[in-house]
């Protein structure tokens, strides 16, 4: 059993009083000569002595002895003493509190949410400090972000509690945990506790340098949510919509699917969905120009998390693929021709005409200052690879190629033979190639012959060897190739396949190059945004489910939805244990924060007693008297 500890040891000098209190009691009477007339009274003066005697004093007097109790009482109050925790308390505590969106979950029978339980946890820390002891407080959720230096103002740590709000995100561990790290380079750091609902990863990228206490909230309610929507073109103008809904409990839940265009309700379906059972829909939708979509959901009993019942999809103009295939390469462009959809520079100019390109399809010649966010090369080797692959005049045949790459899915490259032989320099290795961004789809038997590299919103793919001088061009898979290379593009473009935005951060946006533009959030507020050199608008905060305008002065250029779109956060479900690098932490729902627990105001409570026995007594004995 551990001794109890005092926050205010100064506060024993005021013992010291005690000295003045009993010198008073030590100071003998001054009494009055008298003359008597009797002997008899002799033995009251002698009985009266012996009283005021220090020992006699000690025995008799009730009221000096209730005094001392406290006097005793209200110091030891003012020395602020605790009892110890059983764990040892360290004097700094990073406390790292989740606030993803499943914290905002609510309970059906105490309607308070996941994150109102861990700020009575989180209060009860800060109202059992003690003089040695600071705790800084830190958020997180997708990424993390400290509230408070280490302090023991309880002021300040509870202002910074009560602010704090959950988000619309998913929870992640691993930028939070480095947060806390740095500060074990600055203050003896030996625990950090995660208050969480454990809805998180449970594989975390991150080699811990303290011990980690993971304190779990209860679950929440039963929940229903959208955890997905796309929407795929099935014609010229005509779009097949995808939302699938999940649940979080066991039993079947009711709900209703709502699509709505324009503000108004299109369509709606009943679902019956549980943990084990999803259901995905499709919602047939026809669109000649922008339009934007918003799938509700109306859960038919209580749902314990809001955010994941609305989410917006964005639907594109309906426009062709616009293509540039360089003239040397007549296999390609006569294989690029019959894909659909497709506008085609026929021109039998060495450079295309215009600027801006969704495809470009070229040769050694490149195509001038020409972009495109998909580019294919034939027979070129990137510029700054030059010195690690050589062409040499050989024969060269497939090793091995990725099948799961978009490019070569539904390829067959075994039997195709090369009439040159890309190999790699004396010394370089394909780790060297990885090292510059390039990731090698094709191996040959002395080196790499074909190459992806990506760039921010573009991709690049490089043939090493001329397909001219292949069998390739003779063989089934090189239509599937070329068919493969326009679906990427129509992918990128979004013109074949479009995904909902998950909150974080807003996909690109295409405007006016070197132009500002503001940015309207759900919550009403606005944001400012450069758009860079290509006429895209890049990483936006969209920390909120919702419609995001971007507006010029005021008018608006184009909208933008976002969505939770989790089904980790969806489903409620906490893992039971988070594995790090080197070992695993179990999350643990029964735990409770350990603290010390402060006693002083039973101190100041028995003084106050002894205050009102002493007076009680006292003024009882004086009515005895009279």
């Amino acid at each position: 059993m551990k001794l109890p500890g005092f926050v205010n040891l100064f506060g024993a000098w005021f013992l010291l009083a005690l000295i003045p209190l009993i010198i008073l009691y030590f100071l003998k009477l001054r009494r009055p000569k008298m003359e008597v007339p009797s002997l008899a009274l002799w033995q009251s003066v002698v009985n009266d002595q012996r009283v005021n005697s220090p020992f006699q004093k000690f025995r008799r007097n009730l009221l000096l002895l209730l005094q001392i109790l406290l006097l005793c009482l209200l110091v030891l109050a003012l020395m602020q003493p605790f009892l110890q925790a059983d764990a040892e308390v360290a004097e700094y505590k990073p406390l790292l509190i989740d606030c993803s969106a499943s914290m905002s979950a609510t309970d059906e029978f105490t309607g308070k949410t996941r994150l109102e339980l861990v700020k009575e946890r989180v209060r009860a820390q800060i109202d059992n400090l003690t003089g040695d002891q600071r705790i800084s407080l830190f958020a997180f959720s997708n990424t993390g972000r400290r509230l408070t230096e280490f302090s023991n103002d309880r002021r300040a740590l509870l202002k910074a509690l009560e602010a704090l709000q959950a988000t619309d995100m998913p929870g992640q561990l691993d930028d939070v945990l480095r947060m806390a790290a740095a500060y074990t380079r600055t203050f003896p750091i030996k625990t950090v506790t995660i208050l969480t609902d454990g809805n998180l990863p449970d594989q975390v990228d991150f080699e811990l340098p303290f011990s980690l206490d993971v304190q779990r909230v209860d679950a929440g309610g039963p929940n229903v949510g959208i955890t997905e929507m796309s929407a795929r073109r099935s014609g010229p103008e005509e779009w097949e919509v995808f939302v699938r809904v999940s649940a979080s409990s066991v039993d079947l839940r009711g709900a209703e699917l709502q699509l709505w265009e324009d503000g108004e309700q299109r369509e709606s379906h009943q679902v019956e969905v549980s943990n084990e059972e999803s259901e995905r829909l499709v919602f047939p939708v026809t669109a000649n120009q922008t339009k934007p979509l918003e799938a509700r959901l109306v859960p038919a009993g209580f749902d314990s998390l809001a955010v994941d019942n609305r989410v917006w999809l964005t639907l594109p103009a309906a426009r062709p693929l616009k293509v540039w295939v360089s003239p040397k390469l007549a296999s390609w462009r006569h294989a690029v021709r019959v894909q659909p959809n497709l506008d085609l520079e026929e021109s039998e100019t060495a450079e295309p005409r215009g600027a801006e390109y969704d495809l470009l399809i070229v040769d050694e010649d490149g195509a001038g200052s020409a972009e495109a966010p998909v580019k294919l090369f034939v027979g070129v080797v990137p510029s700054d690879l030059q010195e690690l692959i050589k062409v040499e005049e050989d024969v060269s045949s497939v090793v091995d190629w990725n099948r799961t790459a978009p490019m070569l899915r539904h390829v067959q490259l075994a039997d195709v033979q090369i009439g040159e032989q890309p190999r790699l320099a004396v010394g370089a290795a394909t780790k060297d190639l990885e090292e510059r961004g390039y990731e090698v789809l094709i191996d040959g038997n002395a080196g790499p012959l074909m190459l992806q590299r990506r760039e921010g919103l573009s991709v690049s793919y490089w043939f090493t060897f001329h397909t001219d001088r292949s069998t390739l061009p003779y063989r089934v898979g090189f239509p599937i190739i070329a068919a493969n290379v326009v679906e990427a593009a129509l992918k990128q473009a979004s013109l074949s396949e479009v995904v909902a935005a998950a909150t974080g951060v807003l996909p690109p946006i295409s405007v006016d190059a070197n132009r500002s533009y503001t940015i309207r959030t759900p919550d009403g507020e606005t944001l400012s945004a450069e758009a860079n050199v290509a006429g895209t608008l890049d990483g936006i905060a969209a920390s909120r489910v919702g419609r995001y305008d971007v507006m010029d002065g005021s008018n608006i250029v184009t909208s933008i939805g976002t969505g939770l779109l989790s089904g980790t956060e969806t489903s409620l479900k906490p893992v039971e244990e988070l594995r790090f690098s080197e070992l695993t932490v179990a999350t643990d729902e029964a735990k409770q924060l350990d603290s010390d627990k402060p006693f002083w105001w039973f101190l100041a409570l028995l003084a106050f007693g002894v205050l009102m026995f002493e007076w009680w007594y006292f003024q009882r004995a004086r009515g005895v008297m009279v």
